[in-house]
């Protein structure tokens, strides 16, 4: 409750600084100068016109292009301040108050990749230029995502960026996070990057794109290696916006739309159904179950309540084929050479798919980023975020309400029992009256009962970040010198409550013309609103540096000697994530043409045991600005960087705790005594520990080029990477003891894993005349090879994981489907399960004329060895068209759900429409239908296994903008978003990226919003 007070107030204490801001604008109004029209040409040194240099007034943000000759014509108010910068060149900024605009402005060259502009940032506060940069970093801008309209943030960065795979998953409203991968799978556990945000490790699925100022990902070890531990899969590094000295931003947004559900599973009608089912019971050898009398019924039935004949259209009848989006966002921010702040007010929210008990969530995000000058020599910084999340639905979740949709059959039971002659138990004095329900003993918890009075569940999630910190320049002890210090605080809080019932369900058994009703269960009631769980998270962290900056005339030293402390304590986990990270790293440069960079780190976890807790690693690196060179006399390029590095990192996110002590825990209880009424606490053994664990190692080695072209319209950077994980940890290794031993083993450093590849952009920008124009994409290649995993040498080589990719899929070679007695008899004899005519057929690959598992092989893959990301950008006289589009390329699925594998009491979807059956559908591709076990049929095989490659036009928008320094608004942007417009694959029935989506929990959403963004 405290923190629900606390939100509160912060709200107050926001909207009256809004509105005394707003009062300070009404007065600024009458002070804001004279209108002037400024009409003037950006040049260089040399009086060459700087086309596409970009002009802006600092009120506002209204933006402006130079033409092809340089010139621009903007209005503003003598109280302004212009900015005018460009690629290559030193910004200038102009106050108009007590300074007049000249018909030419000259603008100073400066080095290429190397203002402020090209700032990347790195871990532990340090900053770099994408010039100086030795290292591999991908990089883009928070404004650049706003186009994307999604509840979870990471959604939006598929394709986005170079190294990055980002493949969406199916897991329910708000918590369809996607599996984020930098540079493919190099691990053989978890794959996932550390997400950092302003400078510590924290989610990022709360965010929204409107608060961020830009997202890098760290992709190579001079990078990483400054993070420490938990950062050899990779960094995804997010900075939030901050004030900006000579502006001020006024920016509020709103969006609003629908999101509607793309390939959905269909299924069958009561009549088919019950068609199929007798085929499927023939095929058993079996009666037909249901008479033609009874199918003719199925055929004219009135509906999901006809009480003999019931025929239930799940889908249509629980879930609907829109919900809303809402979106509002809030931006001041602005600032001047001694203080800065920035203040962002969020807030999102959508709903479910579910008619009955729909899902909600709404999501509030407030964010404080101050700066402050407290002398020369002193500054000081403070940031704040808190989050509060509300998540509101039914008795059952949405996996839950998914999983009845897609198995329980139409002509099952009637959703309520409609006869005047049976009322069903009598209710209790005060309690809700319930009509009866239909329910069936297989499935006697009918969905309608569960979803209209089963009760509700709510969430609510409470998240609050803090960092502060000095910077302290030391000139007078050693010119160059500087200190930063700062600490971080997070406190997470989720509490979950409810009220759950259960409903009393009847059985409609026909008994002739007539029917009767058997009670299948008894009325629960919980009673009133009950907490159901919490926990509590808190993050720490401690981070300080010495840094050494100066150049000597064309020399140049960097040094940064930095210690990083981190530590994670979670109420439901008994050992806390504690990390330090120490490092020393220097830069040398020469002429601005040759960089040098080495770091030393010493890292800390407490993984392992204490004579292993810290350990040494090292990163070298170095890059040659090649343009800057006589030999380099080539028009076409304009800047060419060549760079490489080579690293060592530790990695302990995927070593479990105390790995390195030997274990007991409370294992019950033992009985004693007279008749063994006295209960003694028992003990038992958990595992052997491994005090000489060592830590897994990932040796990395990056060399890449980068560069513009064609007067700097075209920018490109390629990558090629080699990584080689060793000491790999099996917390239960069974490959090197007896299985006389137990299934206890001592952990053991078993894994090694290379990992290689080739990760590169390219992007394309012109303008001619009003249309300013580019095009782009990003590309990643990928593949890896287990070298060392924990598995018995196998006699058969094709059942080994070792040599394969670690995303190898085995499974069986199919020969289709046995069409004839002849077939069958001819080929081996199949252990799998009962088979026959119809069936499937296997290749026996051993040759012992038998199939079992050792007839197993690689088949296929995972996770594509190709990812690629497109985009296209249009603007012409204030209107706009972005589009993107991702791809996945090289890659298979098993398509082995519900909606393909269909057998048993189960539903049957419309895919059994083409079963095989010698009369009935002698042409059918799919295995004959079965009322028993499919064994021999449901296992993965090249049957099942599909190319799930696709391309995916993944966002669009089209935006008009108007922009007008003398207006009170001076710019407002119109936009229409759509987010999963269409996706183009041989997988036609679902979706090719998330096969189970619809099936086991919802579907992939497309959503299409408009709205307004407006700047004061």
């Amino acid at each position: 409750m405290k923190n629900k007070y606390l939100c509160i107030i912060i709200c107050f204490a926001l909207l009256n600084h809004f509105g005394t801001s707003y009062g300070f604008a009404q007065q600024s109004r009458n002070n804001r100068g004279q209108e002037i029209n400024i009409d003037s040409r950006v040049e260089n040194e040399n009086g060459e016109a700087i086309k596409n240099a970009f002009v802006t007034l600092g009120e506002g943000l209204v933006q402006t292009r130079t033409n092809e000759n340089g010139a621009f014509s903007i209005k503003a108010f003598t109280n302004n301040i212009l900015i005018i910068s460009a690629k290559g060149y030193e910004e200038m900024v102009i106050d108009l108050r007590s300074s007049s605009v000249d018909n030419t402005i000259k603008l100073t060259r400066a080095l290429v990749l190397d203002t402020k502009d090209d700032i990347i940032h790195l871990p532990a506060g340090i900053n770099t230029t994408q010039r100086q940069l030795v290292g591999s970093v991908s990089k883009i801008s928070g404004a650049e995502l706003e186009s994307q309209p999604d509840i979870v943030f990471n959604n939006a960065l598929q394709g986005r960026l170079a190294g990055l795979t980002v493949r969406m998953t199916t897991s329910g409203l708000g918590n369809n996070l996607p599996n984020l991968t930098v540079r493919g799978l190099g691990t053989l556990g978890s794959n996932a990057p550390l997400t950092v945000v302003d400078g510590i490790e924290r989610p990022i699925e709360f965010l929204v794109a409107e608060e961020i100022e830009s997202i890098e990902v760290l992709k190579d070890a001079n990078a990483k290696i400054l993070y420490g531990s938990r950062a050899a899969n990779g960094v995804i590094l997010i900075t939030t916006k901050r004030g900006k000295a000579n502006t001020k931003v006024i920016k509020a947004s709103a969006e609003y739309g629908v999101t509607m559900s793309t390939r959905m599973p269909e299924f069958l009608g009561s009549e088919e159904y019950a068609v199929l089912y007798n085929e499927a019971r023939q095929n058993d050898g079996l009666a037909p179950f249901y008479s033609p009398s009874q199918i003719e019924g199925y055929r004219q039935s009135t509906g999901e309540n006809d009480l003999r004949y019931p025929d239930a259209d799940y889908v249509n009848f629980f879930l609907r084929n829109t919900n809303p989006f809402r979106k509002a966002n809030v931006e001041y921010s602005g600032g001047n050479s001694d203080a800065r702040y920035a203040m962002m007010v969020g807030y999102i929210g959508t709903e479910g798919f579910e008619k009955i008990g729909t899902p909600k969530e709404d999501r509030i995000n407030i964010r404080g980023n101050l700066d402050i000058k407290v002398t020369d020599k002193l500054s000081a910084f403070i940031d704040g975020n808190g989050i509060i999340e509300s998540r509101n639905w039914g008795k059952l979740n949405q996996d839950q309400v998914f999983s009845a949709i897609n198995s329980h059959r139409p002509n099952e039971y009637p959703f309520v029992i409609d006869d005047p002659n049976f009322t069903g138990a009598d209710t209790p004095l005060g309690q809700q009256r319930i009509p009866p329900l239909g329910g069936s003993y297989i499935r006697p918890n009918s969905l309608y009962g569960d979803m209209v009075y089963g009760g509700f569940r709510e969430h609510q999630y409470f998240y609050g970040q803090t960092n502060f910190g000095l910077n302290l320049k030391l000139d007078d002890v050693l010119e160059g010198l500087s200190a930063k210090s700062y600490i971080t605080f997070d406190n997470y809080q989720f509490q979950a409550a409810g009220q759950i019932n259960n409903p009393i369900r009847y059985g409609v058994i026909p008994v002739g013309d007539e029917v009767e009703y058997v009670q299948l269960q008894n009325r629960v009631i919980s009673g009133n609103r009950t907490e159901q769980g919490n926990n509590i998270s808190r993050n720490t962290g401690w981070i300080t540096n010495l840094n050494y900056d100066k150049v000597f005339e064309k020399h140049g030293v960097k040094a940064n000697l930095s210690h990083f402390y981190y530590l994670n304590e979670d109420s439901n986990r008994r050992q806390n994530v504690e990390n330090t990270n120490t490092f020393l790293r220097t830069v040398y440069s020469f002429d601005n043409r040759f960089y040098f960079e080495a770091t030393g780190a010493v890292m800390g976890s407490n993984r392992f045991a204490k004579e292993n807790r810290f350990k040494f690693f090292p990163a070298i690196g170095a890059s040659w600005v090649l343009s800057e060179e006589s030999f380099m006399n080539n028009s076409a390029i304009d800047f060419l960087k060549l760079k490489g590095s080579y690293g060592v990192l530790g990695f302990d996110a995927n070593t479990s705790f105390y790995l390195y002590d030997t274990r007991f825990f409370n294992n019950g209880s033992v009985q004693f005594n007279e008749r063994n009424q006295t209960n003694v606490p028992r003990t038992g053994f958990d595992n052997f520990g491994n005090p000489d664990l060592q830590w897994e190692t990932s040796r990395e080695i990056n060399i890449g080029v980068e560069g513009f072209a064609l007067n700097n319209s075209l920018r490109f950077e390629v990558n090629y990477f080699n990584e080689f994980r060793d000491n790999i940890i099996f917390d239960n290794p069974l490959s090197i003891y007896s299985s006389l031993n137990g299934s206890l083993n001592m952990p053991q450093n078993l894994g090694q894993v290379s990992n290689q590849g080739v990760d590169a952009f390219i992007n394309y920008f012109q303008t001619i005349g009003d249309l300013t124009w580019s095009i782009g994409g990003n590309f990643l290649f990928v593949k890896n090879e287990v070298l060392r995993t924990d598995e018995v040498v196998h006699p058969d080589e094709y059942l080994r994981q070792t040599g394969q990719p670690s995303d190898a899929i085995f499974g069986y070679v199919s020969n289709g489907i046995i069409r004839d007695q002849t077939q069958l008899n001819q080929g081996p004899f199949q252990t799998l399960g009962p088979y026959g005519v119809g069936n499937l057929a296997y290749e026996d690959l051993n040759g012992d004329g038998i199939i079992d598992e050792r007839d197993r092989q690689v088949i296929g893959n995972s996770f594509p060895r190709t990812t690629l990301g497109v985009n296209l950008s249009l603007n012409y006289k204030g209107f706009g068209l972005f589009v993107l589009g991702t791809s996945e390329m090289g890659v298979n699925t098993m398509r082995n759900n519900n909606y393909y594998w269909n057998s048993g009491e189960g539903k049957y979807s419309t895919f059994v429409r083409d079963r095989f059956h010698p009369v009935n559908n002698p042409g059918g591709t799919v295995p004959a239908l079965t009322t028993l076990g499919a064994g021999n049929d449901f296992r993965n095989s090249t049957f099942w296994m599909e190319d799930a490659s696709f391309f995916r036009l993944k966002n669009v928008e089209l935006s008009y903008s108007l922009s007008n320094a003398t207006w009170t608004v001076k710019n407002m942007r119109f936009f229409v978003r759509a987010t999963n417009v269409f996706v183009i694959s041989a997988i036609k029935e679902l979706d090719p990226e998330v096969i189970d989506a619809g099936v086991i929990n919802y579907p992939v959403f497309r959503t299409i919003t408009s709205g307004v963004s407006v700047r004061f």
